[in-house]
């Protein structure tokens, strides 16, 4: 099972890659590999049919064998007269019920084995600890103050290391730093995201632990270059933002993000995007994922590097 779903995973990634792959002339070699792994899946495959096969063999030949030798041993009761009809025939048919179902037992066998090989992955996720529920909502107070927090995804790589950081209420701060010093963690934790941490995190003097998660996304809007964008047309994911919105309020936050005049020159707000926006550009996408931001209107806005793929004039009349 576990080759099996690392082929998958394979393929995936080198379905998902394959521009990237013709650009840099390395199909054929991702290909070979591939053919590789396959070829191992293949030999596994084949040992375990085999294993299969043979064990199938031997509970059919258990099984009508015994119901054979249960046959043979009726009629030579009866031809002996130490059994009526009646009684030849009752053994003959408890023989075929009690050596029969044997068969179905060993293919039962091999079907739970490769269960028990998926459901290690499910009982990994169903022995995860449920967090507890926290009825604490979020007041109007949003100032933010982190005080010895520390990070780490693993027990010998910490990420953050004591830090102490203050974002009062209606503040803009930006956080500034070399790729991998923290940044996104941050962002991470300050969502929710991130549990695990040591130290304190309070918003507006209650600790993040006790605050109500729904309380918590109504009042923080997290953006990132990432954002996801989803099939259907432009006013559908902007009503995502804020449902009730009107023409008018979505028109407006479009044009914040200076996204108003390529869609009027489309079909409006009725544009069709296909999955994952695909027919936008990097820069369009970002855009309209920040319109959607703006027309949730929260108190907290996180940006993850999510003006990345803006223009500078773009982005300081957006910021």
């Amino acid at each position: 099972w576990g080759q099996y779903t690392a082929l998958g995973d394979t393929f995936l990634e080198n379905l998902q890659g394959l521009t990237t792959l013709k650009i840099y002339q390395a199909d054929e070699f991702k290909n070979r590999e591939m053919n590789v792994e396959a070829e191992k899946f293949r030999k596994i495959t084949m040992k375990v049919l085999t294993m299969q096969l043979n064990s199938i063999t031997i509970m059919d030949l258990i099984a009508y064998g015994g119901a054979a030798l249960g046959v043979i041993m009726a009629v030579t009761q009866y031809t002996g007269n130490h059994v009526s009809l009646a009684g030849c025939l009752l053994i003959i048919l408890l023989a075929a019920d009690f050596f029969i179902p044997m068969r179905q037992l060993g293919s039962f066998f091999h079907i739970a084995m490769n269960g028990m090989a998926a459901s290690d992955k499910i009982f990994r996720l169903l022995d995860l600890e449920e967090a507890e529920s926290q009825q604490m909502p979020m007041t109007e107070n949003c100032s933010i103050s982190c005080s010895n927090l520390h990070f780490s995804y693993e027990p010998d790589r910490e990420i953050l290391h004591g830090i102490a950081m203050d974002f009062p209420q209606g503040s803009f701060t930006a956080l500034v730093g070399e790729s991998g010093c923290g940044k996104s963690t941050v962002a991470s934790i300050l969502m929710g995201r991130n549990k695990g941490y040591a130290g304190s995190v309070s918003i507006g003097g209650a600790e993040l632990r006790d605050i109500d998660e729904s309380s918590l996304l109504q009042n923080i809007t997290y953006i990132s270059h990432q954002s996801y964008l989803f099939k259907g047309t432009v006013r559908d994911n902007l009503l995502m933002g804020k449902p009730d919105a009107s023409d008018e309020e979505l028109w407006a936050v479009l044009e914040r993000v200076n996204l108003a005049a390529f869609l009027k020159s489309e079909q409006g707000l009725n544009t069709p995007l296909l999955e994952k926006a695909s027919n936008l550009s990097g820069g369009q996408c970002q855009r309209l994922a920040l319109a959607r931001a703006l027309l949730h209107d929260s108190p907290v806005y996180i940006f993850d590097e999510a003006t990345s793929n803006i223009d500078v004039e773009s982005e300081n009349d957006i910021m």
